[in-house]
């Protein structure tokens, strides 16, 4: 476990009235637990007594330390919850996904968490079922693009499965027709495709820098024309949580393989940005 653990040490939950906000809160609080790191609130809001009174009271409902912070950041939510995270230090922000209806049962996320999904500066963890017991994840799955960042996500991901005691880690990278069509053309690109045999054996070498883990873990190239069949893919394992490396330039272009992911969210969501 100690070659595993994660290097996060400032925890941040952000929160607003809602049916959900005692379960956000105490998942959040569990998980800092588990990092033996300190967590305070962040609400995108001005200060305001009522609610203070709210936060206080479904804090001490959970028996949470009566030291815990109140950060207020006023503006846009999203906006003022990224602009507190930063200003704070924070390594982990947590929030409810807030997903909105399901369709074709499909959950989509909400209106404050796919804009932190996309600006927050730290590593984000979007819960989609966040309840007020412990609420261990099981089957967890990482997506990688074989990047730096990527084996701190496995990295992280494989801490957390000890943590919880999971069943399995699944590694998994998304391979499409116009990936293998790109990688088998004469023309140039800034960043060639991968043939599909390229892109397995670069799955193992990426598997064998991974610290020993205790939960079995396995990988998989899924081959997908679209991230909604990814997604099926996930739900077809049972996951719940998705693991992801951030992209470097997070004021650029997402990912298709992280755009997906916002736009339908199959699970909770780890989005790992390194320090």
């Amino acid at each position: 476990m100690t070659q595993l653990f994660p290097r996060i040490r400032r925890v941040a939950v952000a929160i607003t009235i809602s049916p959900r906000m005692i379960a956000v809160l105490a998942a959040a609080w569990h998980f800092a637990e588990r990092l033996n790191a300190s967590l305070f609130v962040i609400h995108g809001g001005a200060p305001d007594a009522q609610k203070e009174t709210e936060f206080r009271d479904g804090m001490n409902q959970l028996e949470m330390p009566r030291e815990t912070r109140i950060v207020w950041s006023e503006g846009e939510p999203p906006d003022a919850i990224v602009a507190a995270a930063k200003k704070e230090g924070v390594d982990l922000l947590i929030a409810g996904a807030l997903e909105g209806k399901e369709v074709a049962s499909r959950s989509f996320l909400g209106a404050v968490a796919r804009p932190l999904a996309k600006r927050a500066r730290s590593s984000l963890l979007l819960l989609t079922r966040p309840q007020v017991g412990p609420n261990p994840f099981r089957r967890i799955v990482v997506m990688t693009d074989f990047s730096d960042c990527a084996k701190t996500a496995l990295k992280n991901a494989l801490w957390l499965a000890e943590a919880d005691s999971a069943q399995l880690v699944q590694v998994i990278s998304i391979h499409t027709p116009f990936m293998q069509a790109r990688a088998e053309s004469c023309a140039e690109y800034e960043k060639p495709a991968l043939k599909r045999e390229e892109e397995e054996q670069l799955l193992c070498d990426f598997l064998a820098t991974a610290p020993p883990c205790c939960v079995p873990v396995e990988s998989k190239i899924v081959d997908t024309t679209t991230g909604f069949a990814a997604c099926d893919f996930m739900q077809s394992i049972g996951a719940e949580l998705l693991v992801l490396p951030a992209p470097e330039n997070i004021d650029g272009a997402v990912p298709s393989m992280m755009d997906w992911a916002l736009q339908v969210i199959p699970c909770s969501l780890w989005i790992v940005r390194e320090s």
